[in-house]
């Protein structure tokens, strides 16, 4: 009986600190989510490329609405957006995530969310995206990085 106690004890123990792993790892992987809506939405004011390509694996792959997106392709629309606001250009964008859903197995992470995307110009909101999004990740050199990523606009988020 003791026995069974003690092995009983020792498996909780084992369990509790992979929960606990998994709880830290999991805000962090939530972390790198945000943070690439962040540096995309703020790209406007600080003209920092690295700080969204820095959450992309070198061979990122990923689907926006049916279209293929690489990290190369992100690079691309980072470097025309900076060429209009050099021109003068006052589009800016506006990036949330929520409702942030993360799940693990092995060095492999993946996380569920809503986004909501604007575009504004002159302050008038030019354009809405609401949809979900898929993103996976994996640890390189003891970072989380999106490796794949599938969004899609939701019915009710199109049009509004």
């Amino acid at each position: 009986m003791a026995r069974r106690l003690a092995g009983a004890v020792l498996m909780a123990c084992f369990s509790w600190q992979a929960v606990a792993w998994s709880a830290g790892e999991g805000e962090t992987v939530e972390t790198v989510i945000k943070e690439a809506a962040k540096a995309t939405a703020t790209f406007s004011e600080t003209r920092d490329a690295e700080a969204v390509l820095k959450l992309y694996a070198k061979d990122y792959l990923g689907i926006q609405d049916g279209e293929t997106e690489t990290r190369d392709s992100i690079e691309k629309w980072l470097e025309d957006y900076e060429a209009e606001l050099r021109r003068g250009s006052t589009l800016r964008f506006i990036s949330a995530v929520s409702n942030v859903k993360t799940g693990f197995a092995g060095s492999i992470a993946w996380a569920t969310y809503d986004y909501l995307f604007q575009a504004i110009r002159n302050g008038e909101l030019e354009g809405q995206d609401v949809g979900k999004c898929t993103s996976l990740l994996r640890k390189e050199g003891g970072a989380w990085l999106i490796f794949h990523e599938h969004c899609s606009k939701t019915r009710t988020g199109q049009g509004k």
